[in-house]
């Protein structure tokens, strides 16, 4: 009789193992959707595994970019690409128009995955870690510009910043009236430096290349921030 059965209970076996993934994949979709690729990507997730990767997939998909604005409270406007001619031009072209805070100064125009991914670091990074550790909302963010013809220095390759793919950021501004530099705050043993220390290592997990003062002399005063790139982070 139990051989017979058997047949019939390994069936019963594995229709509840299928069903118990298909519920557990069910909730891993629902609570941690930040860290599965297939998952749509969303400002308002948190960071996760799959970040990274999401906003690397955006690159050359400038209608989902945009969609990806159009269902926040946030807005880019785009703008004509120009093809790299040849090693400089903007493509996935917009410019900010509402982030979380103010850009100084004003006119930023980037590459739609690296202003994704400054929606997402703001939301998720910045502004919870200055309200956190300094009491304060960031008002402004304040930068070194985006695109910019040129080689890296002191090497022949070309810049991202060469396609608009880079930002430098400098220091911010809160609420309160505070200001936070990097070259005069980065390091300082106090809560500013903190501040820059956590959004720096938030920032890894979105940012496929973040370069900051650890990395050499020439990023002391600057976050080198880009879309491309996966886990370089210094």
């Amino acid at each position: 009789m139990l051989g017979r059965m058997r047949p019939l209970v390994t069936l019963i076996v594995i229709a509840a193992l299928a069903y118990a993934g298909y519920r557990a994949l069910e909730y891993a979709e629902a609570e941690y959707p930040q860290h599965l690729p297939w998952i749509p990507l969303s400002i308002d997730h948190p960071v996760g595994a799959a970040t990274q990767i999401k906003i690397a997939a955006l690159a050359g998909d400038k209608p989902a970019c945009l969609a990806l604005f159009a269902a926040t409270d946030l807005d880019v406007a785009p703008r004509p690409d120009v093809p790299p001619d040849p090693n400089c031009g903007q493509v996935d072209s917009v410019a900010l128009q509402r982030m979380t805070a103010s850009y100084d100064p004003g006119t930023v125009r980037l590459a739609c995955p690296l202003a994704a991914a400054l929606a997402i670091w703001e939301r998720q990074v910045v502004q919870p870690a200055a309200a956190r550790t300094l009491g304060s909302d960031v008002a402004a963010i304040r930068h070194f510009g985006t695109y910019s013809c040129r080689r890296i220095a002191g090497s022949s390759r070309w810049s991202t910043h060469a396609t608009a793919r880079a930002i430098d950021i400098a220091g911010m501004q809160l609420t309160n009236g505070r200001t936070i530099d990097l070259a005069r705050d980065w390091g300082d043993g106090g809560d500013a430096g903190a501040f820059l220390e956590e959004i720096r290592t938030g920032g890894c997990d979105v940012f496929g290349t973040l370069l900051g003062p650890d990395y050499n002399a020439a990023h002391h005063d600057h976050f080198h921030l880009q879309a491309t790139g996966f886990g370089t982070c210094r």
